[in-house]
């Protein structure tokens, strides 16, 4: 298979790019620099056939559409996109909604939220038609607006706009393409280690086997679910 990961210099989408590498899958790593992870140029370096990397900055439409064409070139088709870029800024740990600095709930938007439609838009033309091809878009449980809370509020308000995107992208789209906004689990990485249940490999093997077909969907209609498949609340 075809696939492409977004943010996988780090964490979850590092992990992701092993599992599918390991299994002799054909793997774009999109990283924000080459030069920032000495992890994933290992994996690069210990599978030269299978890893391909390409820097990516999901807040430049210049950027994903770049790597979208460089995707084509490569694969023709991807048959599998997962998007794990985001940020969790300094300030959302400390803050709250009351004393929100502006700059960081905007930038905390241009990625989380602006950039899950940039990537959307940018890869759907080389996505594998006919309704085969599958893009999870990592958001949150955060993103839920029935379980609210007052913790990282920047980035709860960003991913539950990322939610809203995927729900109305699913709804253009129809069956050309299989679209989900996916909870990854709360995993031990420098992101959500605060709250840690899971490590992101455990995450990453869960999710290889949707993205295979190995493991069911238990869509409920909305397209947001977690890394078991399972169907989240809104």
């Amino acid at each position: 298979m075809n696939i492409v990961v977004i943010g996988a210099n780090r964490g979850l989408g590092y992990y992701l790019a092993k599992v599918f590498a390991e299994h002799n899958h054909h793997v774009i790593a999109g990283v924000f620099s080459k030069d920032s992870s000495p992890e994933i140029n290992d994996l690069k370096n210990s599978y030269p056939q299978n890893v391909h990397l390409i820097s990516m900055d999901v807040s430049s439409e210049e950027s994903i559409q770049a790597a979208a064409q460089a995707a084509q070139q490569l694969f023709g088709q991807v048959d599998v996109l997962i998007n794990v870029a985001g940020v969790l800024l300094p300030g959302d740990r400390e803050g709250t909604i009351v004393d929100t600095d502006l700059r960081e709930l905007r930038l905390s938007l241009e990625v989380n939220t602006v950039g899950t439609v940039i990537v959307m838009q940018q890869f759907l033309p080389v996505m594998r038609g006919g309704g085969e091809g599958m893009m999870i878009m990592v958001t949150s449980e955060a993103g839920s607006v029935t379980n609210n809370g007052s913790v990282y509020p920047y980035y709860s308000v960003s991913k539950a706009a990322a939610n809203k995107a995927v729900f109305v992208f699913r709804a253009t789209v129809g069956e050309q393409c299989a679209i989900y906004a996916m909870h990854p689990g709360r995993m031990n990485t420098e992101m959500g280690r605060t709250y840690a249940q899971i490590e992101p490999d455990e995450s990453a093997e869960s999710i290889y086997r949707i993205a295979i077909g190995e493991k069911p969907i238990q869509d409920n209609g909305t397209g947001f679910i977690n890394y078991k498949g399972e169907p989240m609340e809104l």
